[in-house]
């Protein structure tokens, strides 16, 4: 008798077992299977950033970056450049493309010459602000700020990135 009880004990406690491990899986399942589906990141505010600058030629790269599903047509930008240390260069009124879906776009800009710091005051880190305005026919004013530092280009004497 003793044994008996034993053994309806064991199978109980086995099939208990199973019901949990099988309640488990069952949970575990369910959750991985039905996830809340990603909505797509729209309607963002574009981004402006420094991809060079050559100091003793005045070239500059600047990247805009339209993250908008919308094509922003008739763009133009205005911005100043402050470097630490030297005067800020303006630029205004720079045309720029038609701006598609999640395009991003690369302008050259020539800066003035005479507003170029001399050779002898760069730094081998240069902090800036670069403070701009992007104008379009069928898009709000957007106020674009980029606050980074430029860095020398190795073997360089006026090339930052």
């Amino acid at each position: 008798m003793h044994s008996t009880q034993n053994l309806i004990q064991i199978m109980t406690n086995k099939n208990s077992i199973r019901l949990l491990a099988l309640c488990i899986t069952s949970f575990l399942l369910s959750s991985c299977t039905s996830s809340v589906p990603r909505s797509e990141l729209q309607n963002l505010p574009s981004l402006i950033e420094i991809k060079g600058v050559n100091l003793i030629d005045g070239d500059l790269k600047i990247r805009v970056s339209h993250r908008n599903n919308l094509t922003r047509k008739n763009n133009q930008l205005s911005c100043q450049l402050a470097l630490k240390d030297f005067m800020p260069f303006k630029f205004n009124k720079i045309p720029l493309p038609d701006l598609t879906n999640y395009a991003v776009e690369t302008i050259d800009i020539k800066l003035p010459a005479v507003d170029l710091p001399p050779v002898n005051k760069m730094t081998k880190d240069m902090p800036y602000v670069l403070d701009c305005f992007l104008f379009s026919q069928n898009f709000r004013e957007e106020h674009l700020i980029k606050k980074s530092t430029l860095f020398r280009v190795p073997g360089s004497q006026a090339d930052y990135r």
